[in-house]
């Protein structure tokens, strides 16, 4: 099978519901399915309510089962897999079932496939009059130019137009805490619990394979909503430092409480939130986490260090793509430098958050959730490392987008998490759609990656290794900035609105640029 082929030809499904290795053993996952359904609520959120564990940006998820062959590269002129279901509406079943029960569905979003060579020029002139710039400085701009080199674009034609589609609360300044309804996102999280459960309501999806070229997602209007890095050698090397320095850190640092890891609706894997937050607090202020790990976190974001080198990328990229969120954030910096005596430390964001593996957790695989507190028109970045199969294992779903992406080791991916609804999935495909197993299943796109010989098959298998960092900012800390008021509260009672120019920032020169 080609990969002009229908997507709903390609991948499995409803058709494939074997129990495969199910990370949730408990027999009563279908009745508590049936409860979730019938048990719904929505949450009334205040906007003022600041809850660390909420505030943790991390994006992942879990598997599914297709039947495809393996194929090469598509070509600039290839065609991508069409959208199952773009091109005729999704046939109603009838819900006999309490699963089926106002069921999560997919967006039908149609995209528009292009390709560009044209690179990315750095924001400003090269020096042509003074002295020539030393060697390391001219290669590092070099080196952040190939992150850009060639783009694949996937426009929207349809279905996905940030001012109308995102869900932004009416003041402007954070994501819903689910975009979609609240039953459904329970729906989700339960049904992620098992690995091929949560397959059943993603039959629209658009796979993004990594392809050795950057990635953009516009949408319906060409607003950059997404943006997945190329990944050079230099990036893959810096991967591999990572994930030493890592394990490193989380061994020097003071863990996570067995509370927070257990509430962190992200999953169950270390991870610490590093910075200035303002939750529950009238004046920003370190987190508890970063005070009491303070000169450890001084140490390895040293000049030169793993840490600060990926920082240093992290902050490049959001500042060439989204040029006024990183203008919006350098506002808030100087507001809160003049103010408040205190400076973002990791560039252009205020909150740096490590996802590493932990004992009985061997990788980060995100379940359903939202960054919902995190500044709605802003952005995110996630860095990936480790050493796992990436052709196969925790893929990004993108729910409001229906796009599901590779995200290898090396990569850097930015997006306004606070406004899309995503978790990870593993992707397997067999021949015939029959269970997976090692002898007759293989990736949807590209030849099976070969095992390195320092990874167990077990690991393998399992996806086992993977972390993530991720940069961010709590929207809490712009509610003080731009108001000129240390809360919301206190500004409506001084006669201000309390909300953002949502307009401005959604316009022809707002924050998501347009292309």
């Amino acid at each position: 099978m080609n990969l002009g082929s229908d997507l709903a030809d390609l991948i499995f499904l409803s058709k494939t519901h074997a129990q495969l290795h199910p990370r949730n053993t408990d027999p009563d996952v279908q009745e508590l399915l049936s409860w979730v359904t019938d048990n719904q609520h929505d949450v009334v959120m205040d906007e003022d309510e600041q809850d660390p564990i909420e505030q943790l940006p991390s994006f992942e998820v879990t598997p599914p089962t297709a039947t495809a062959s393996p194929s090469t590269e598509p070509t600039s002129s290839t065609q991508y897999p069409p959208l199952a279901g773009s091109s005729e509406p999704r046939k109603k079943v009838a819900q006999t079932r309490a699963l089926q029960k106002k069921k999560p569905t997919l967006p039908e979003v149609a995209y528009r496939h292009e390709t560009s060579v044209k690179r990315v020029r750095p924001p400003e002139k090269a020096n042509t009059s003074g002295p020539r710039p030393k060697r390391n400085h001219r290669r590092r701009m070099t080196f952040k130019q190939k992150i850009l080199d060639e783009m694949d674009t996937f426009a929207a034609v349809e279905g996905l137009d940030a001012a109308t589609h995102l869900p932004i609360t009416t003041t402007g300044w954070m994501g819903l805490r689910a975009g979609i309804p609240e039953s459904w996102a329970r729906t989700l999280r339960v049904a992620h619990r098992s690995d091929n459960e949560v397959w059943e309501f993603l039959d629209r999806l658009k796979f993004l394979p990594y392809l050795g070229r950057a990635t953009q997602v516009l949408d319906s209007v060409r607003r950059r909503i997404i943006f997945r890095s190329k990944i050079t050698p230099g990036m893959t090397s810096l991967a591999a430092e990572f994930g030493a320095e890592a394990a490193s850190f989380v061994k020097a640092c003071k863990p996570p409480s067995k509370s927070d890891i257990a509430g962190n609706k992200r999953g169950n894997h270390w991870f610490c939130i590093a910075g200035v937050d303002r939750n529950n607090k009238s004046v920003p202020s370190l987190s508890q986490w970063h005070q009491e790990n303070a000169p450890i976190i001084q140490e390895y974001f040293g000049p030169k260090r793993v840490f600060t080198r990926a920082n240093n990328i992290a902050n490049d990229l959001a500042a060439r793509l989204f040029p006024v969120i990183a203008a919006r954030y350098l506002a808030c910096a100087e507001y809160m430098r003049t103010n408040h005596k205190i400076e973002p430390m990791f560039g252009l964001f205020w909150n740096w958050c490590l996802n590493a593996p932990l004992a009985g957790t061997q990788r980060v695989f995100c379940d359903p959730h939202v960054d919902f507190k995190n500044l709605a028109l802003g952005v995110c970045i996630v860095f990936v490392y480790g050493v796992f199969n990436h052709r196969e294992k925790a893929w990004l779903v993108i729910w409001e987008a229906g796009v599901c992406l590779e995200l290898p080791p090396g990569v850097f991916l930015i997006y306004p998490s606070s406004l899309f609804y995503h978790f990870n999935v593993d992707i397997v495909t067999t021949a015939d759609g029959a269970r997976p197993m090692p002898g007759n299943s293989e990736p949807l796109w590209g030849p099976t990656l070969m095992r390195p010989a320092n990874i167990s098959e077990e690991d393998w298998a399992a996806g086992n290794g993977r972390g993530s960092v991720v940069w961010f900012n709590q929207a809490s800390m712009f509610q003080t900035s731009e108001t000129g008021f240390k809360t919301l509260t206190i500004a409506r009672k001084a006669g201000h609105s309390g909300n953002a120019d949502i307009d401005e920032l959604l316009g022809e020169e707002g924050a998501l640029p347009r292309l």
